[in-house]
């Protein structure tokens, strides 16, 4: 960075930490994806450390708050991106509604929530847990940058491991893997699941299970949260061999 360029950003604020939480804004602003907080100090220099960018965040925060922006500082994936408030979603769904992001289906929800809680698994252990082959759903996953490659296993003939990516954490706004829900939670909801469901109401589970964010009403015909009776498979699947045999 030029002398010219130092003067200029100096002459921004009053004082340093001042210039260095615009700095924080400004990148969060031009970044694309997550900047961790290791990334950030790298680009301020090794005089600010983790504790001051989290300090810097949390500033900007209240800063947010306390004029009624419409935005925050969220932290997803490992890192700090700028994300709408949540209660701008209406407006901005009629802003984006040519825009559609693409629906994850129901085998692909199962599949990956099999990979999410038992990673590193291999596609055997998914189709014996599922009982179809899911050939089809991991090659959309992998295409959606959603789950990867991540080793083999030691198990006879060394299988492909697979586990969920970066891009899992930011898809469904988790911080880290251990912000996913406990199993005990999703028993628990679960049995209010197959309760409500008895006595007729809405599904709470439609809306977190819904890829886009979108409310359970619109996403419940398309979105199931059981699977089809019947023996149906979706699109890409059929019967997994009790042998693993195809």
């Amino acid at each position: 960075m030029s002398e010219t360029d130092n003067t200029r950003i100096a002459s921004l604020a009053t004082d340093e930490d001042a210039r260095n939480k615009g700095v924080v804004e400004a990148l969060l602003i031009a970044a694309d994806d997550p900047l961790g907080a290791s990334r950030l100090s790298a680009v301020l220099g090794p005089q600010t450390g983790a504790k001051e960018i989290r300090t810097y965040v949390d500033d900007l925060n209240d800063e947010y708050a306390q004029t009624g922006r419409s935005f925050r500082i969220v932290e997803v994936a490992g890192g700090f991106q700028l994300a709408v408030h949540g209660e701008f979603a209406p407006w901005i769904r009629q802003l984006m509604r040519e825009k559609v992001a693409p629906r994850l289906s129901q085998a692909s929800l199962e599949t990956l929530a099999i990979l999410a809680f038992k990673q590193p698994i291999t596609k055997a252990e998914v189709e014996h847990i599922r009982g179809v082959s899911v050939d089809g759903v991991l090659r959309q996953l992998m295409e959606k940058g959603l789950i990867r490659i991540s080793g083999r296993s030691d198990a006879p003939g060394r299988p492909l491991l697979y586990g969920t990516t970066r891009d899992f954490l930011k898809h469904f706004g988790l911080k880290t893997l251990s912000d996913l829900p406990k199993i005990r939670e999703l028993e628990e909801l679960l049995r209010e699941e197959e309760q409500r469901v008895t006595a007729g109401d809405d599904s709470p589970l439609a809306e977190v299970l819904n890829a886009d964010g979108e409310n359970a009403r619109e996403n419940r015909a398309s979105e199931p949260v059981s699977r089809p009776r019947g023996g149906g498979f979706a699109q890409g699947e059929r019967a997994a061999h009790p042998n693993g045999q195809r």
